[in-house]
């Protein structure tokens, strides 16, 4: 009889302090998986490519004011755009989700087309800044210049959903990317004839995945194969020297290219392939571990901010005066180390947190405004 008391005044006791247990423990349990999902698998490899990719967009974007300075530079600007801008979207199509949800969808506009608004009012008017012109306004329908992935990479991640579904898919995006040359209103307005064009090497990045193109440079027949795969482009290139670049940048039609349609379809063909070997050698030559990585993950920053310094540069005539002063060689070695470093410094973190608020807009204000704040605070708990 005392033992029964002694038992149910423990288990009195005892229930409180268990019931606190279990509410502390699925506290623990309900709030630790999110933050857990929260944090993305990280792949070294593509974010090392990133910051290489990035720094030769900005080479790229310096070159192409001294391009006439002799066939060395025309063969090394041609060389960089067959693959950099292509291997920044197989990149971009391997770390997209083939499913939409809301969050995305929300996603995209306040971190692609809000910044595209901003920096499509910003840059036109640093061009009238800069270069007196009086014109502060572009339109918003046809991207500035640069300002063209923004809107691309949100098509194409909104496009993504429904060519994952499809069973010959890539053949498909394939035929369409060709027969977008023979339309002549596919061209520059809303960046609709780049967003088609190169959207199968999109696509082709997502059904490659990131996970094997961390893993693809693990064999070292795959690195001497794009070794070789690279050398061979830049050979092409130099006997593509004369070649218009326009083909290159993928944005105009085949009758505009002075060439028709068979012509023009096979030889978009070629640039495609090519752009897809050179994208895949470029990521399997890449160090599998963390060397630029945080570089890498804020390439955004330094491609959106790095045209104000070539705009800069142009209007300052930095370049008229190198174009007198250095020979071709000494040129592009300053192009390559100049644009090396304008992509560290504004890939940097300070740099990133200082152009926040142009850059990510919707996530500054959610953190710094306390009212934006609240709503999101609102929305989580939702």
């Amino acid at each position: 009889m005392i033992r029964e008391s002694a038992a149910n005044l423990a288990h009195t006791l005892y229930r409180p302090l268990r019931h606190a247990g279990r509410r502390v423990s699925h506290r623990l349990i309900v709030a630790s998986p999110p933050n857990l999902v929260r944090q993305p698998e990280r792949y070294p490899a593509l974010d090392n490519a990133r910051f290489v990719l990035i720094a030769l967009v900005i080479v790229g974007h310096l070159l192409e004011q001294l391009v006439d300075s002799g066939p060395l530079a025309a063969a090394l600007y041609r060389w960089i755009y067959l693959f950099h801008m292509p291997a920044f979207v197989l990149v971009s199509g391997a770390l997209s989700k083939p499913n939409l949800t809301r969050g995305r969808a929300l996603a995209l506009v306040t971190g692609l087309l809000l910044p595209y608004v901003v920096f499509q009012t910003l840059y036109p008017a640093w061009d009238a800044w800069l270069f007196r012109t009086g014109d502060w306004s572009q339109g918003y329908l046809t991207p500035y210049w640069l300002l063209w992935y923004l809107p691309s990479l949100a098509c194409w991640r909104l496009l993504l959903p429904l060519f994952a579904r499809l069973k010959f898919a890539l053949p498909l995006a394939v035929a369409i990317a060709l027969a977008a040359g023979l339309m002549p209103w596919v061209g520059y307005p809303l960046s609709l004839s780049r967003t088609l064009v190169f959207f199968p090497l999109f696509l082709l990045g997502s059904l490659v995945g990131a996970r094997h193109l961390q893993h693809l440079g693990n064999a070292r027949s795959r690195k001497f194969i794009a070794a070789f795969t690279l050398l061979g482009a830049a050979v092409g290139a130099w006997f593509l020297r004369d070649m218009d670049p326009e083909w290159l940048y993928a944005s105009i039609d085949y009758a505009a290219l002075q060439t028709t349609a068979l012509p023009g379809a096979a030889t978009r063909l070629a640039l495609l392939s090519a752009s897809a070997a050179c994208a895949l050698a470029v990521l399997a030559l890449m160090p599998r571990r963390a060397h630029c990585a945080g570089l890498g993950r804020r390439s955004l920053t330094a491609y959106l901010i790095h045209g104000f310094l070539v705009r800069g540069l142009l209007a300052a005539g930095v370049f008229a005066w190198l174009a007198r002063t250095l020979p071709a060689p000494m040129q592009m070695i300053l192009c390559l180390a100049t644009g090396t470093l304008f992509a560290a410094l504004l890939s940097s973190q300070f740099a990133d947190r200082f152009v926040a608020p142009l850059t990510r807009p919707a996530s500054w204000l959610r953190h710094r405004v306390p009212v934006f704040r609240a709503i999101a605070i609102r929305r989580r708990m939702e």
